[in-house]
């Protein structure tokens, strides 16, 4: 694939913001707004990369800027403000990096004594909470998250900061999803890697009742040891369905060796990831009442997906749906040097991800079952899985949209069921930076997009219209930065056709940076 000359202005994306705008301002509205549409939509992403005279060096490290949309009567206001968490007021009060983050190596606080600041080369006392990634709710509250163990208690009204939860502290884990997931009964479950109980993946499970420290109530519903104790998988979503969880063990590895030296040796985490394109990927299905790992091994080839986009059961089968890379190459090219300036010649080349459907069969005896034949009978899908002699079902996958994309976003009503449009963003052209909201309708295997030139839009949230019976009737609201002008607008796209029916256009001198994933609340 030839590297593309690009858009001249992209560097403007990935520009710092300077200064917060604590309170509402009004957008300049463009179109009309479903009546219908009130609520909030809140956004996460780096703001700050740089502090003094130190810089963070990746995009997945700049400090969380949260960003709050709101829709009341019509009109549309914007406001943000920075995280407090302590990587940032940290940050403020000495005017450099002092937590390491994904691609930065941070400098020893200067608050903490010489026995202190050894341990911390190798015990997690100072694992950043920069959570610049996503939300998830934990039965009223929202919780600002990142990969790391400490989720932040945000009020959604005027984003201040609130509490935060010690994962480490309550269950040993080092690492979570950023995407915890909450069931249609209200509980909300995340899957967290602790590296001192033998290298172990848990299920744990918070209580939406809880109206203290969420921790307190929470309970570990399933631990699945790691296959390779000095180098779990990295992951960064799960699956889950009315009876299942689906957690993808893929060929992305963390070196243990690597990441217990890394801030002695002043390696930052990014470094740590070591892919594997010779390995196999493993797929462990949990039952949600018990916790039981079913026995049955599924196996696919070496893959890296970070966002699983649905799963769900059918026919006494598993539909597994993720967005794929080929490698891991994604990853180094969000240092902010390529980023903002591209390889040595001035140039850039993303990749497009793949829309991949894996389907895994429940129903297998391993003594009676046929080996070598295809076990789904799933109609319209070419995913196949073939129990071996071995006693391992191998999976081959189905790509199910004609335009890859990440970043997906589906209608929250069917979360874990059967369903049928899909939402995401890809580059119109291979090579470009994202630049286009895709539809894809599952069942026709057809898309629609909205592209606009010199224009960058954040993962589509769908947001469903009052008594909708239709999958799609409802809107797409998403944040766009244009490269040229340096201006945001929030975009609100019909969601059955990707047709614009608004824009919201924040004030010129208020700066908005590009984010990463959002939530609607009412």
């Amino acid at each position: 694939m030839a590297l593309r000359e690009g858009d001249p202005h992209i560097a403007r994306l990935f520009k710092s913001v300077q200064k917060e705008y604590p309170e509402p301002v009004e957008a300049r509205l463009k179109g009309k707004l479903p009546e219908w549409l009130e609520g909030s939509l809140i956004r996460n992403g780096p703001g700050l990369f740089e502090v003094g005279e130190t810089s963070y060096k990746h995009w997945f490290d700049g400090l969380s800027l949260l960003h709050r949309f709101s829709f009341e009567k019509g009109r549309v206001t914007y406001h943000n403000r920075f995280l407090r968490s302590d990587a940032y007021t940290k940050a403020k009060k000495y005017n450099k990096i002092i937590y390491g983050e994904f691609g930065t190596v941070g400098i020893p606080d200067p608050c903490k004594n010489i026995l202190e600041r050894f341990a911390s080369h190798f015990v997690p006392i100072s694992t950043t909470d920069n959570n610049l990634i996503n939300f998830y709710k934990i039965g009223d509250e929202v919780y600002t998250s990142t990969e790391t163990n400490t989720p932040i208690q945000i009020n959604v009204k005027d984003l201040s900061t609130g509490p935060k939860i010690n994962m480490f502290r309550a269950f040993w884990t080092m690492t979570a999803t950023a995407h915890g997931q909450v069931d249609h009964d209200g509980y909300t479950y995340n899957i967290g890697t602790s590296y001192f109980t033998g290298c172990n993946y848990n299920i744990i499970k918070f209580n939406h009742k809880c109206k203290e420290d969420p921790t307190q109530s929470a309970k570990i519903i399933c631990t699945i040891p790691a296959r390779y104790k000095t180098r779990p998988s990295y992951y960064h979503s799960f699956g889950m369905t009315e009876n299942y969880f689906v957690f993808l063990e893929q060929t992305l590895f963390i070196s243990v060796p690597k990441l217990a030296t890394s801030t002695i040796l002043q390696i930052p985490v990014c470094e740590c990831l070591q892919y594997d394109p010779n390995d196999t990927s493993l797929f462990h299905v949990i039952k949600k009442t018990t916790g039981e790992v079913l026995p049955i091994k599924f196996a696919a080839g070496p893959l890296f997906g970070m966002h699983t986009i649905n799963s769900y059961e059918q026919d006494g089968q598993i539909v597994f749906d993720i967005c794929c890379f080929p490698d891991d190459s994604l990853i180094k090219k969000f240092y902010l040097e390529y980023l903002r300036n591209g390889d040595a010649n001035g140039k850039r080349n993303f990749p497009r991800a793949e829309v991949r459907r894996y389907v895994l069969p429940l129903n297998i005896d391993l003594t009676k079952t046929s080996r070598g034949v295809n076990l789904v009978t799933l109609p319209d899908t070419s995913a196949t899985a073939v129990l071996h002699e071995d006693g391992v079902v191998f999976l081959t996958h189905d790509i199910f949209s004609p335009i890859g994309f990440d970043m997906p976003n589906i209608n929250q009503r069917v979360n874990g069921r059967a369903y049928r449009y899909v939402y995401g963003n890809c580059n119109k052209s291979l090579g470009d930076f994202v630049n286009t909201i895709v539809k894809t309708d599952i069942k026709t295997r057809t898309c629609e997009v909205w592209h606009e030139d010199y224009c960058y839009p954040s993962e589509p949230v769908f947001v469903e219209a009052p008594g909708a019976v239709k999958e799609d009737d409802g809107v797409i609201l998403s944040s766009v930065l244009n490269s040229k002008t340096g201006r945001a607008f929030l975009l609100v796209l019909n969601a059955s056709d990707l047709k614009e029916l608004s824009r919201a256009e924040i004030p010129a001198d208020v700066e908005c940076g590009l984010t990463f994933h959002g939530q609607f609340v009412q």
